[in-house]
């Protein structure tokens, strides 16, 4: 009974002392791991290895971040419009019949030429009003000469002075009177005689341009006051866009733009701020921005109306970055490829995480640029294909 007991425990004894041992050892693993684990630099999560041949053929470059320029923006919007004094409304200042109307909006127009004709028997009584008058004046002119010297000799009455006086001057301005309306309807009163009186008029084109609406009908008859057809000059365009008053203390005369067409995002060009309005839209609560194209011989590439969207360049800032082309968007985060090293004509890359800040035309802001290393060289093109695989 004795030795049976002794026997048992010495069994205990045992187990308990290899579970003690089991124990020792396991923890002794996961020590030697974590020391490990934490003295170890880690390691990509996949590698992409490319050979030089590979390299070549894809016209793959190498670079590191580089220092680029990034504006703050405010976003607007607008469309070209016209200076005011490339805009002008024909009207004949004369009421008649609107006759030889051959245009139609788009078509073009220089300066002097003929648009149209109004046709009006109140022309002729006009010009034969003038007529009469310049053929009175020689006559009253000498009378009114006369009458002065036989007056100033006491040869004569004032009464009879005055009224030649008075006859001659009233003729005088009723011919020049008249002569201004005739040159209004474009008829020259010099080269005017009984001969070659005409019945209508030419309405000539006010600028060079283009038509681009029209009121008037051939055989209408149209009033003095109203708009025949307007004609637009766009030679040269300026950009009217508009910003929220929160953004009006941003902006300032001279500050660059750059826009593209509502629906054309691919093709950018450039504008420069020139006059911002000091008044704001009741209803809309916006402010507007003139913008001069940069350069100015952009505008054969536009017409009036046209929207745009456009980013305004305020605040200006350097920052480290790589180009765009070198980020390849995945599962809703950011990678590059930096190149791990270069063994036996193999380029060995890891895909690293990287942060995006503030965007230009071709480089994008890397916000983690410190972690992932200054010195570091990156793929700079053709990451997506790769990545993507």
């Amino acid at each position: 009974m004795k030795i049976s007991l002794n026997r048992n425990h010495l069994i205990r004894s045992l187990s308990v002392y290899g579970a003690f041992l089991l124990l020792l050892i396991f923890l002794g693993c996961q020590n030697s791991v974590g020391t490990e684990n934490k003295n170890k630099v880690p390691v990509a999560e996949e590698l992409i290895t490319l050979s030089q041949q590979q390299f070549d053929h894809g016209n793959l470059t190498l670079g590191t971040l580089s220092k680029s320029i990034f504006y703050n923006a405010v976003r607007s919007n607008g469309h070209f419009e016209i200076l005011p004094e490339n805009k002008v409304i024909v009207s004949s200042f004369f009421g008649g019949r609107v006759k030889n109307l051959k245009l139609i909006p788009g078509s073009p127009v220089i300066k002097g030429q003929h648009l149209f004709q109004i046709e009006n028997p109140e022309f002729i009584k006009l010009q034969e009003t003038y007529l009469t008058a310049k053929g009175q004046i020689k006559n009253l002119q000498a009378n009114f000469e006369r009458q002065k010297s036989l007056y100033l000799d006491s040869l004569t009455s004032e009464k009879i002075f005055l009224k030649s006086e008075s006859e001659y001057f009233q003729t005088k301005v009723k011919m020049e009177s008249v002569g201004k309306q005739l040159e209004m309807m474009h008829l020259n009163p010099q080269e005017l005689t009984y001969a070659n009186i005409k019945t209508a008029i030419h309405i000539k084109a006010p600028l060079s341009g283009y038509v681009s609406s029209i009121n008037a009908v051939n055989g209408a008859n149209i009033d003095p006051s109203q708009e025949a057809l307007t004609i637009l000059n766009a030679d040269r365009l300026h950009l009217e866009l508009f910003i929220f008053e929160k953004d009006f203390s941003k902006i300032k005369e001279g500050q660059p733009i750059l826009f593209n067409l509502q629906n054309d995002s691919k093709n950018t060009y450039s504008a420069e701020v020139h006059l911002l309005n000091k008044s704001v839209d009741p209803e809309q609560r916006t402010i507007t921005i003139h913008a001069d194209l940069f350069p100015e011989d952009m505008n054969d590439k536009f017409i009036p109306g046209l929207f745009v969207e456009a980013l305004i360049r305020t605040e200006k800032s350097t920052e480290l970055a790589l180009p765009k082309e070198a980020v390849t968007r995945i599962d809703g985060r950011n990678y590059v490829l930096r190149l791990q090293d270069v063994i036996a004509q193999q380029y060995n890359f890891e895909k690293v995480e990287v942060q995006l800040g503030k965007t230009n035309e071709n480089s994008v802001q890397i916000l983690n640029a410190q972690t992932i290393g200054l010195e570091s060289q990156f793929l700079l093109n053709g990451s997506f294909q790769l990545i993507a695989e």
